[in-house]
């Protein structure tokens, strides 16, 4: 039975944070805070028990640098060096491009809601060929070296060379030359940036394009490129089963080696254009409770997505009452931080609300 401070139910809104579009960044936001007009006296634990927002992940994520494509180009055998690396982009979708009445990066090469891998395959066609991008901003592009293609037999993704002597190969995502290249480690001025609106017109005045580092996955890729969601999800260090005896480190195909031209390389796997496939939601008056895989703290529940992008997702609990016991015994503000599977910030723009509501136990 409810009493005065202690209600059994507690419903957290966005909205009702008054400082949530001045905190959020990159004019979005994966936290907010609700200060409560009366606090919470003596609670025992916390429970999600519905959460309601928008699925905003497009299938390809703008922030974690899945929308880029690294390949090699080769000449021959061999385990493919930092030099041979090059880079097909699309933009983030809220990309605004530097303008001066001049020709600018046309918005069919930024991420956008993709309804199937045929259009995902026609952006990419346009990324990779004349016009598609600009090699001041992105110094390893080069324009017409390759072709994606899309079977819709076997669904899978298939990249070409188009040249009769050049060999290409798709990178791995945990190559570390990949690494080396995102960081600008060995060549600062080969980083892949955006020409963005407001800027210099310049290399040097530009924005480096987003990419995530996670280093709590052992058995992933700390750098999320889109050669996985394509399909070429092999790991650097992969030898596949039926590869070549000269298989190569570090490309992300089924032979583990460069194909001769102008044979196409088939994806090891499926693309995958879910977005994110779970939200986690993190409270701070937990208090140390809720460990997730990554070490962070604070988890209170995991939610799936299980919508398209841009669609309303609704969660309800239906399982076993299993509570959050480590609250304080007083509760006056409560902050909620949305995360992704991928360890990277749920972003949620400003237009789109979020309500959760929590079961409160005494």
């Amino acid at each position: 039975m409810a009493t005065t401070n202690h209600p059994d139910k507690l419903v957290l809104d966005a909205y009702s944070d008054p400082n949530l579009q001045q905190t959020a960044g990159n004019g979005t936001y994966y936290r907010f805070t609700n200060t409560l007009k009366n606090p919470i006296i003596n609670a025992k634990a916390i429970q999600l028990s519905t959460a309601n927002f928008v699925n905003s992940s497009l299938q390809l994520n703008d922030y974690n640098g899945q929308l880029m494509f690294f390949y090699y180009t080769v000449t021959s055998a061999g385990n493919p060096t930092l030099a041979m690396l090059h880079n097909i982009r699309l933009h983030p979708a809220n990309f605004v491009p530097y303008y001066t009445g001049g020709a600018v990066i046309s918005p069919n090469v930024k991420n956008k809601y993709f309804t199937n891998v045929v259009d995902l395959v026609a952006a990419l066609n346009l990324a990779a060929n004349t016009g598609g991008d600009d090699a001041r901003f992105n110094p390893t592009w080069v324009p017409g070296q390759i072709v994606f293609s899309y079977d819709a037999n076997t669904r899978k993704i298939t990249v070409t060379s188009t040249s009769q002597t050049i060999i290409i190969a798709p990178a791995a995502s945990d190559d570390p030359n990949v690494a080396d290249l995102l960081n600008g480690t060995t060549t600062p001025t080969n980083r892949i940036k955006m020409n963005a609106f407001g800027g210099t017109n310049t290399y040097a005045g530009a924005p480096v394009q987003p990419y995530f580092v996670n280093n709590n996955y052992p058995s992933g890729s700390k750098y999320t490129t889109m050669n996985a969601r394509l399909g070429f999800a092999m790991s650097y260090y992969a030898r596949p089963l039926w590869r070549s005896v000269d298989a190569v480190l570090g490309c992300a195909t089924s032979t583990g080696t460069p194909l001769a031209s102008p044979q196409s390389i088939e994806a090891d796997a499926n693309p995958i254009l879910l977005g994110a496939q779970n939200v986690n939601v993190y409270v701070d008056v937990m208090t140390g409770g809720g460990m997730d895989s990554l070490g962070r703290k604070n988890n209170l529940a995991s939610v799936p997505i299980d919508v398209p992008p841009l669609y309303i997702n609704n969660y309800t609990l239906t399982g076993n009452r299993n509570p959050a016991m480590s609250v304080p015994n007083e509760i006056y503000q409560i902050t909620v931080e949305l995360y992704d599977d991928t360890g990277c910030p749920f972003y949620q723009p400003p237009n789109y609300n979020t309500e959760l509501a929590l079961a409160v136990f005494y």
